[in-house]
């Protein structure tokens, strides 16, 4: 019974020894530093800094909560399904090491073993800043609701440029909540620029507001670095556009100032491959496989959507988007062999919307079919329920309405593209060669509402016309489609049934793209 004793005492003497041998200089600090600061420093957007021993050990309690419960660090994708690059997750054995740390009492270990701390000072972390603009100093005007404001910074660019890094450096990180970058190739922009009397125009986060021919080309949230894109590829920001810079305010940052800036990096490539970051999978007609987005008050529903993908592509990265009663949305391509996971995040939270860049081009092939699964509880058990009581909610552009879009950061398919390992800024030695345009029309017969979708070099006008089988023009629409994939959807109920050519123009560069569709 006495050794029974001792060898307990024994095993607790060790248990404990081995908790007291976790310290913040060399166990915690690393973590902490790697997974937490980036927010959590002075002046960040954390609520409390852990930069230092004392700050860790003022907030263990806290720190120990939010890794148990998994609220911190934020990062919604399910890394399960699909690996991207830059994963802010914790492993199990970092977890464990805070959690013995804050068992051990928190102990600091050798001040002077702990690693250089990380420098948070808003200086640049791109390779070299082509174009840097500052967004006018402003005020939040978000007491009870958010608020968005979009500014124009205007590049001056006489020749097109090609964005190979976008960076977002907040000028008051306590109130901006994430921004969102646009690339307007008109001057639409500038008629809304300070038409208010105020800089910028009022936007709202969901694209309401933003000009039509504007196109997203980036975002940042808290805890986020920049934005590159595997060296040899760039977005084209043709010459005399604008930046368009969402800021987003959350509610209580009434009176409170900022200016942020942003750093462009250009492609160094003289022939570089022209990437695109468009709303693929939208809850648009074309591609929601449901009637409509309607979720009635007190249910759950689910929602599907489907796009042909019309050629060979290269996926370099995926941004989704939901609203406040979203709860899971997830994608992946289908083709005729393989299905291929693209991303799942199980539990939606609005305020982490983060972009993810794959660590590894992949191919989609022509012909397979991009899916969503958009999931929303429209119930008083979703704690991000904006209504009380619940309320019918539809497609819409205000917060308190709802959105299933999935953008998508992809280029034309160079054969070996799947076996380029992205590393940010190394080059890659791949044939450039872009495709021809590519037009689809669907569904063939169709009822009238007939849908398209499209692959084009670039952004531009194109002329769609349907004649007759004796040649006579029935129909004709001009349309301004973004380059690289987009779709939308022709209503033609008012045209006799038949057989019609569809003939697309691209005024341009007068290149011809021609079918036949049949009307029922």
């Amino acid at each position: 019974m006495k050794m029974k004793k001792l060898f307990l005492l024994f095993a607790l003497v060790s248990l404990q020894r081995t908790v007291v041998a976790q310290n913040w200089s060399q166990d915690v600090a690393p973590i902490l530093y790697d997974h937490c600061t980036k927010c959590h420093h002075p002046g960040g957007i954390g609520p409390s800094s852990y930069m230092t021993y004392n700050d860790a050990y003022n907030n263990s309690a806290s720190i120990l909560s939010a890794i148990t419960t998994g609220y911190m660090p934020p990062y919604p994708a399910n890394t399960n399904y699909r690996h991207f690059m830059d994963e802010n997750v914790l492993t199990d054995t970092e977890k464990q090491s805070i959690q013995n740390w804050v068992s051990g009492g928190s102990v600091s270990g050798d001040l002077s073993l702990a690693p250089t701390a990380p420098v948070y000072d808003n200086t640049s972390a791109l390779n070299h800043v082509d174009f840097s603009g500052t967004t006018p100093l402003n005020t939040s005007l978000a007491s009870t609701h958010d608020y968005y404001r979009t500014f124009v910074l205007s590049p001056n660019y006489t020749v097109d440029q090609f964005l190979e890094g976008i960076e977002i450096l907040p000028g008051n990180s306590n109130i901006v909540h994430h921004v969102v970058i646009y690339y307007d190739p008109t001057d639409d922009c500038l008629a809304l620029d300070g038409a208010d009397g105020l800089p910028g125009f009022t936007t709202n986060g969901t694209g309401g507001g933003i000009p039509t021919n504007a196109y997203f080309v980036g975002a940042w949230a808290p805890g986020g670095g920049p934005m590159f894109l595997p060296n040899g590829f760039g977005i084209r920001a043709t010459a005399g556009g604008h930046f368009l810079v969402e800021m987003h305010y959350p509610s209580g940052s009434n009176g409170q100032q900022d200016q942020t800036v942003i750093n462009i990096q250009h492609s160094q490539d003289p022939t570089p491959r022209e990437a695109w970051y468009n709303p693929i999978i939208t809850h648009d007609p074309a591609t929601l496989d449901e009637p409509a987005l309607i979720i009635p008050a007190n249910t759950v529903k689910t929602f599907h959507a489907t796009y042909n993908v019309p050629t060979n592509v290269s996926l370099i990265g995926i941004f989704p988007h939901m609203h406040l009663i979203g709860r899971s949305i997830s994608s992946f391509d289908v083709a005729a062999s393989d299905t291929i996971p693209l991303i799942d995040i199980p539990q939606w939270d609005f305020r982490w919307q983060l972009g993810y860049a794959y660590p590894q081009l992949i191919k989609l092939p022509a012909a397979s079919q991009i899916k969503a699964v958009a999931t929303y509880d429209n119930t008083t058990n979703n704690p991000f329920q904006p209504n009380n009581p619940p309320q019918l909610v539809t497609w819409g552009e205000q917060t308190t309405d709802e959105m299933m879009v999935i953008f998508y950061l992809y280029s034309y398919y160079v054969n070996g593209d799947e076996n380029i390992v992205v590393q940010h800024n190394t080059a890659n030695e791949v044939e450039n060669i872009a495709p021809s345009d590519t037009w689809n029309f669907y569904p063939n017969p169709s009822n009238g509402e007939l849908h398209w979708s499209s692959f084009v070099s670039r952004f531009g006008a194109q002329k769609i016309q349907l004649f007759d089988l004796t040649g006579k023009l029935i129909f004709e629409q001009k349309l301004l489609v973004n380059g690289g994939v987009d779709f939308g959807t022709l209503h033609l109920s008012h045209l006799p049934k038949g057989m019609y050519e569809v003939v697309v123009n691209n005024i341009d560069q007068q290149s011809v793209f021609q079918t036949r569709i049949v009307l029922e």
